[in-house]
């Protein structure tokens, strides 16, 4: 809000805008997300490109060890998602369905930037926080993109802008614009770097390291 606030006192019109289904872009993507991982990742199997285990008894263990040995436990769980969301008699409830509430995000969007040059707002719910605080709770991890997940739903630019620390931790302002509009949206970075100096503090964590 702060960071808002520099660009009100440069000029800038405030004005509150609608996104009625921002809330529905988390479940959406992790069905979309993990269904195309699932599909791409079929085709790795160690004999082509990428990773190979060390001796494989045979055809079938080589695919095997190599896909287990070579993927960590979030690629793992996303392929697992992602094939369950593409099997049949899902792929119509999920996976379609994802898709649909992906037009209706876009449209939001649309609908957005035709009352506003850019939207703002938090890059994250909270701060950042400490390394592998939240390795054992993948949702409450999940739940921290659910500003940048509807970017990557409608497919516009956007960009975040370093805006401060709150308890020492840097959060940053999120800037996002209509379709082809990065040139836009760097103009507008480079306004708020103008007359603040936050993209040049380091958190105190990192002073001197």
């Amino acid at each position: 809000m702060n960071a808002i606030k520099q660009y009100e006192a440069m000029g800038a019109e405030i004005i509150d805008i609608s996104l009625p289904n921002l809330q529905l872009c988390i479940p959406a993507y992790y069905v979309i997300a993990p269904s195309e991982a699932s599909s791409n990742l079929s085709r790795y199997d160690g004999v082509r490109y990428g990773y190979r285990c060390d001796d494989p008894a045979d055809l079938m263990d080589m695919y095997c060890r190599s896909r287990a040995e070579a993927f960590g436990e979030e690629v793992k769980r996303r392929i697992m998602v992602g094939t369950y969301a593409l099997s049949e008699g899902f792929y119509d409830a999920y996976y379609v369905k994802a898709q649909r509430i992906r037009r209706m995000i876009k449209n939001d969007f649309v609908n957005a930037f035709s009352q506003v040059d850019v939207i703002m707002g938090p890059v994250t719910p909270s701060p950042a926080f400490d390394i592998g605080s939240k390795t054992s709770d993948p949702v409450a991890m999940y739940l921290e993109d659910i500003y940048t997940l509807s970017i990557n739903m409608a497919g516009i630019p956007a960009l975040s802008t370093p805006a401060g620390f709150v308890n020492g931790r840097p959060v940053g302002l999120h800037i996002m614009g209509n379709y082809f509009s990065e040139a836009k949206l760097l103009n507008v970075a480079h306004q708020l770097q103008q007359v603040t100096d936050w993209h040049q503090q380091q958190p105190q964590s990192l002073q001197g390291v």
